[in-house]
């Protein structure tokens, strides 16, 4: 079921997370909430949801596009420990990767600035309900494609951003991309388990 690669990561706490974390690593999640688990099925992946992770001042902050906000800003430790304002722990777990561009040594720093823009630009926007009913008559019936709407579900957000990195994220045939593309990504190296 999806890839394989995170199977056997190490686990960090949340305190040494914070400190390797850098701007443009990708949280992939893997719920055990209804949605999640359907997601995940739907998928044929361990993941449920991607986000992007961004330093800011001493601070983790994941951008993400979500069911009922849209496109949002939400610390991470918030998103670990006070999950949707509930008090309670996120229930499932939460990995790290990075891709090798922004890895690399020689990097252009300029672009993760202008990835950043392009994330803050697309605060607000809507979360791209559609995009689920379509994906579902792809899986299910085999048709439709992907069409670019100006809605986000929450791997599309992370393309779009990537896309500002000039990094192309694999896709499915159809055009539509899932958490499991991105994490199946060759480019895309695990680095760790946040333990919270």
């Amino acid at each position: 079921m999806g890839t394989s690669k995170f199977n056997g990561i190490n686990q960090i706490s949340y305190e040494q997370a914070k400190n390797k974390i850098k701007t443009g690593d990708i949280l992939f999640c893997s719920g055990r909430y209804l949605v999640s688990e359907m997601i995940k099925k739907l998928s044929n992946s361990v993941f449920s949801h991607v986000a992007l992770l961004v330093n800011w001042n001493e601070h983790v902050l994941v951008l993400e596009s979500v069911e009922d906000d849209g496109i949002r800003v939400v610390p991470l430790s918030h998103y670990l420990y006070n999950y949707e304002n509930s008090k309670e722990k996120y229930n499932g777990e939460m990995y790290v990767a990075r891709h090798d561009v922004v890895d690399s040594s020689d990097f252009d720093k300029e672009k993760i600035k202008s990835m950043c823009g392009k994330a803050i630009d697309l605060l607000n926007r809507n979360y791209d309900k559609d995009e689920i009913a379509k994906i579902v008559a792809r899986i299910g019936l085999g048709i439709g494609r992907h069409r670019e709407d100006f809605e986000y579900m929450c791997s599309e957000f992370v393309d779009e951003c990537f896309k500002q990195l000039e990094i192309e994220l694999s896709r499915d045939p159809m055009g539509f991309i899932f958490p499991e593309h991105i994490a199946a990504d060759p480019n895309v190296k695990p680095l760790f388990e946040i333990s919270p």
